[in-house]
C-alpha cells in the first residue's frame, strides 16, 4: 500500500498538507470573528500546554552542553543575519520588524523532531530538545521585552516609548497569572526545578498532552483558511525564508568546517535542527504583544510567514533524510547551499522590488 511505501517523516508532512488543503475548502464558512476565536483557542489553551509539556522535558546534561551552547549560537545568527536581509528588503517599516521578528525563531519541536526520531533516533531527540532550549528561553523571557522597545517610536532618539509602568505591584502580578501562557511557563518552571515528571501528574498530564497534541492539527487547518496565496506577500515571505535557510546554511557549514562532532548522526541533527521551520509561538507573542497596544507589527504578515515557512522545511527535512549518502549530502549541502538559496531568496525580492515598497506602505496602515 501506498502508506507502507512512505516513511513517517514524509507521511507527517504529507499530513500537514492535507489538513491545510481542508482548512482551504472550508474557509468561506469561517467569519473572521471564527477564525479569530480559533486563534485564540490555539493561543489561550494549546500553545500553553505546549510549553509546560516542553519545560517538564528538560532535563540537563553537563556532557551535552555543547547542545544548547550550539543552539544560542544559532538563535544569535539567525537574528543578526535577519536583522540585516529585513532591513535591506522591507526598511523600517511595520512589515520589517515583524519580519525580523519571525524568522529569527525556530521550531524544531515541529518541522524537525519527527524526522530526527524516525531517522537518527531517541537519543538524538534529546540532544535535539536541548538544542532548542535557547530559542524557547529567547521567546518566552526576551522576545516580549525586544517587541515592546523595538518599535516605530524607538526609532526616535528623544522619544522612545516604555511598557506602562504601574504602581500596583500585586494587580501587575495577578494580571501576569491571568495568562494562560504566563501560567504554563511558571508552572512548567517548577515542574523543571524540582524534577517533578509529567506523568506524575496522572489525569492532568493526559489533558495536557491531549491539548498539545491538537495545536498541530488545529493551527495546519488553520493555515489553510488564512494564507494569502495571491498578491505580492507569498514572493515575499519566500523571498525572505530562503534568505534566512542560507544564513542558517552557513552556520551548518561552519559546524560542519570545524567539525566539533565524530559522528554522522550528529552532524544530520544539527542539519535538521537548522533547516526547522519558524516558530507559531513568535507569532503568538507578537499577536499579545499587538493586543496589549504595542503598535509597529502586523501579526497576518507573521502568520503568512509561519504558513509559508511549513511547506518549504518539511520538503527539505524529507530530501535530506532520503538521501542515503550522509557524508555527500552534508559536504554538498556545507559547500553549495548557503549560495544557492541566498541567490534564489535574493532575486525572488529582486524581481519584486517595485512591489515592496507599496506592501510596506499597506503594511504599516494595517499595524496602526
Amino acid at each position: 500500500t501506498i502508506g507502507r511505501m512512505l516513511s513517517a517523516g514524509l507521511r507527517k508532512a504529507l499530513g500537514f498538507l492535507v489538513l491545510a488543503i481542508i482548512g482551504r475548502c472550508v474557509k468561506d464558512r469561517f467569519t473572521k470573528a471564527h477564525v479569530a476565536g480559533i486563534q485564540k483557542l490555539i493561543l489561550d489553551t494549546m500553545l500553553p500546554c505546549i510549553i509546560f509539556k516542553a519545560l517538564c522535558s528538560i532535563r540537563f546534561n553537563v556532557s551535552l552542553f555543547i547542545w544548547p551552547l550550539l543552539g544560542t549560537g544559532l538563535l544569535v545568527w539567525n537574528f543578526c543575519y535577519a536583522y540585516i536581509y529585513t532591513r535591506i528588503a522591507l526598511g523600517k517599516t511595520p512589515a520589517g520588524r515583524t519580519a525580523l521578528f519571525e524568522l529569527a525563531t525556530t521550531a524544531p519541536g515541529l518541522s524537525a523532531m519527527v524526522f530526527i526520531k524516525e531517522f537518527i533516533g531517541e537519543e538524538a531527540a534529546g540532544k535535539a530538545a536541548l538544542f532548542d532550549l535557547p530559542a524557547k528561553m529567547y521567546m518566552i523571557f526576551i522576545m516580549p521585552k525586544l517587541l515592546s522597545y523595538a518599535t516605530e517610536n524607538d526609532l526616535k532618539k528623544n522619544d522612545i516609548a516604555r511598557p506602562l509602568e504601574t504602581n500596583q505591584p500585586f494587580k501587575s502580578f495577578f494580571t501576569i497569572l491571568s495568562d494562560p501562557l504566563n501560567v504554563s511557563i511558571i508552572a512548567g518552571l517548577i515542574m523543571t526545578a524540582t524534577g517533578t515528571p509529567l506523568n506524575s501528574l496522572s489525569f492532568i498530564a493526559d489533558a495536557v498532552s491531549t491539548l498539545a497534541a491538537a495545536q498541530t492539527p488545529v493551527l495546519f487547518v488553520l493555515l489553510g483558511m488564512k494564507l494569502k496565496l495571491s498578491g505580492v506577500a507569498p514572493a515575499i515571505c519566500i523571498g525572505l525564508l530562503f534568505l534566512r535557510h542560507a544564513a542558517a546554511y552557513a552556520f551548518f557549514s561552519l559546524i560542519f568546517l570545524f567539525q566539533p562532532f565524530e559522528s554522522l548522526d550528529d552532524i544530520t541533527t544539527i542539519l535538521l535542527l537548522t533547516q526547522a521551520a519558524v516558530s507559531v509561538f513568535g507569532w503568538s507573542q507578537m499577536s499579545k504583544a499587538v493586543d496589549s497596544g504595542i503598535s509597529g507589527y502586523n501579526p497576518d504578515l507573521a502568520f503568512d510567514i509561519v504558513g509559508f515557512s511549513m511547506p518549504i522545511t518539511m520538503t527539505l527535512q524529507t530530501v535530506a533524510c532520503l538521501v542515503e549518502d550522509r557524508s555527500t549530502l552534508h559536504s554538498n549541502i556545507a559547500l553549495l547551499a548557503p549560495f544557492f538559496t541566498f541567490f534564489f531568496g535574493g532575486a525572488l525580492l529582486f524581481s519584486i522590488r517595485s512591489q515592496l515598497k507599496s506592501f510596506c506602505s499597506s503594511s504599516h496602515s494595517h499595524s496602526s
